[in-house]
């Protein structure tokens, strides 16, 4: 990849990998997990998020003119440097999975019911394809249009609901302890950060701006603000209880809102901002597997929709599934990305000894 990818486009990457699994399963999850704690658990993991930008960093900064398959090669042995590649290929792989099907089944049960989860599944695959075929330079430029897009359906959705917010939805804080909502944190962690990691693929010195790390960090901060506004809006608008009954609140607390009194379906913004996300998101992940393994990306995709389709049988295993393998799966992840540092901690020792 010798074309520079511009800052903007990369951080517009950064915000859809990490907004997009939030709209969905994320929020659900979260408001299950910490309850009317689930603010608290918004600045909890934001605090948290630093720990896996840092990793993020020490991997991005190592050798920049390299990839991380490239950089995983130059670290291991073959054996070890496959099995890794194999591992986070798997992982991210399942991850898309579950990403397709939580989007697929939300279109199909609002919008098309009548319609087979199978027909949506292949035209967003056959987009998926496309979009990878001609290259990541082109799919973070789509990411960075989608993203000014995504900003501005999401204000004027937050503009339409100002005026809804019973405040007292919010309390009582902390009635539990600290415990549950840095549950929900760790949480937040495990479903939406761990997406950061994919854009490790793309190299560091291809990037045309020497500022990035703390140009991230500000967009990261944009991710949580983003969380925030989000979450209390639903506890604000719905109170827990109520929340708690739909598997899509977000989407739900925008019905039957107007703004002026002349635009109406203000929910429909929602869910062309999520798709907009889930669209870069499930990109760069088949992006991300096609240079671990070199597999095609059709064949990814298609292989996607089979495991999906063959899995998730409907939305109630579903979502005990994503209770319960995902975060598995996070970890993993994570497990292999400390295993790299770790390496990369050593070289670099060992480069100083050297030197001494």
């Amino acid at each position: 990849m010798k074309t520079k990818i511009n800052i903007l486009e990369f951080c517009s990457a950064f915000f859809m990998v990490t907004v997009s699994p939030f709209l969905g399963m994320g929020l659900y999850n979260l408001l299950k997990i910490a309850n009317v704690d689930s603010t608290i658990s918004i600045i909890l993991g934001y605090i948290l998020s630093f720990l896996i930008l840092i990793i993020f960093f020490i991997i991005h900064n190592y050798k920049p003119e390299l990839d991380l398959k490239e950089k995983i090669d130059k670290l291991f042995n073959k054996t070890s440097s496959i099995i890794i590649k194999i591992i986070l290929s798997l992982c991210f792989f399942v991850l898309a999975a579950f990403l397709s099907y939580n989007l697929n089944s939300f279109v199909i049960s609002q919008f098309l019911s009548e319609t087979p989860i199978l027909f949506i599944s292949i035209i967003i695959s056959i987009l998926i394809i496309y979009i990878n075929s001609k290259g990541i330079e082109v799919i973070l430029r789509v990411s960075n249009l989608l993203f000014f897009i995504s900003i501005i359906l999401m204000l004027i959705a937050i503009f339409g609901k100002y005026n809804k917010m019973d405040m007292t939805n919010l309390l009582p804080l902390l009635k539990d302890g600290i415990e549950i909502p840095f549950k929900g944190s760790t949480n937040i962690i495990l479903l939406n950060s761990i997406y950061i990691f994919i854009l490790l693929m793309i190299p560091k010195k291809n990037i045309d701006n020497k500022h990035i790390n703390i140009i991230l960090v500000i967009t990261n901060t944009l991710v949580y603000i983003v969380f925030f506004i989000i979450t209390s809006y639903t506890l604000g608008v719905l109170g827990i209880d109520l929340a708690l009954l739909y598997h899509y609140p977000a989407y739900i607390i925008m019905k039957e809102v107007s703004i002026f009194g002349f635009i109406d379906k203000i929910e429909n913004f929602i869910i062309i901002h999520w798709i907009f996300e889930i669209f870069i998101n499930l990109s760069l992940i088949t992006y991300f597997i096609n240079k671990m393994t070199n597999i095609k990306p059709y064949i990814i995709v298609v292989a996607n929709i089979i495991l999906y389709t063959l899995i998730f049988k409907n939305s109630t295993l579903f979502n005990l599934l994503i209770t319960k393998y995902v975060p598995i799966l996070s970890i993993i992840i994570i497990i292999c990305i400390l295993i790299i540092v770790l390496k990369i901690t050593i070289k670099k020792t060992e480069l100083s000894v050297s030197k001494i």
